[in-house]
């Protein structure tokens, strides 16, 4: 009787070890995704008079990976597209920026272009019948090119700079291996602010 309970015992053991490397196994998975969405970029720019035009809302695309610590963190990194934002107007037109105001010479156009990549701990909370809540917070490297485009002449100018960013989502499953997940991310460029409301996909592995 005392070698079956003590073969008993210790197949539980055996069975609870078992079960707890499993469970080790499948939050220590990694994952990739993609999602798309609207990127706003508050320019700072006001005060457009006549013709002049001013498009702040742009498609943006995101490439992500993340590595799971644990079931409530994980390392994420990205590399984004934010599109492009434009300013137009016609000779005499005006606009003001962060206090100065500027008048077209000839009709022209100002394109920018956003591209970033970053790295930010992200923090799951409690599932809420399936579904997931999180937050993010890191750091970003972003390139911006502006282009001038004035009749018959044209130029361009870049910079770039690091600063950090912020985000918060849901996460839900689509099946054993793929999520869904809907974000708001703000990111910092050069002083302006930029959010990137997206839905995205990820393969879990």
């Amino acid at each position: 009787m005392k070698k079956q309970v003590n073969t008993a015992i210790a197949a539980l053991f055996l069975a609870t070890a078992s079960m707890t490397a499993m469970a080790v196994e499948e939050v220590s998975k990694g994952y990739f995704g993609i999602s798309y969405g609207n990127a706003s970029t508050d320019t700072g720019i006001t005060g457009l008079t006549g013709t002049a035009s001013l498009d702040e809302d742009k498609k943006g695309a995101k490439l992500f990976a993340g590595f799971n610590i644990d079931e409530n963190f994980a390392i994420e990194g990205h590399y984004s597209n934010f599109g492009e934002a434009s300013l137009s107007g016609n000779n005499g037109d005006q606009f003001v920026d962060d206090g100065v105001t500027y008048q077209f010479l000839t009709t022209a156009t100002i394109k920018i272009k956003v591209k970033s990549y970053g790295l930010a701990g992200v923090y799951k909370l409690d599932k809420i019948n399936e579904i997931t809540p999180f937050v993010k917070l890191g750091l970003y490297k972003w390139d911006a090119e502006a282009t001038v485009n004035a009749g018959s002449v044209s130029g361009s100018a870049s910079t770039d700079g690091t600063d950090p960013f912020y985000g918060l989502g849901l996460s839900a499953p689509l099946s054993d291996s793929v999520d869904i997940r809907a974000e708001f991310e703000r990111y910092r460029v050069d002083g302006y602010d930029s959010d990137y409301i997206s839905l995205g996909v990820s393969q879990n592995f």
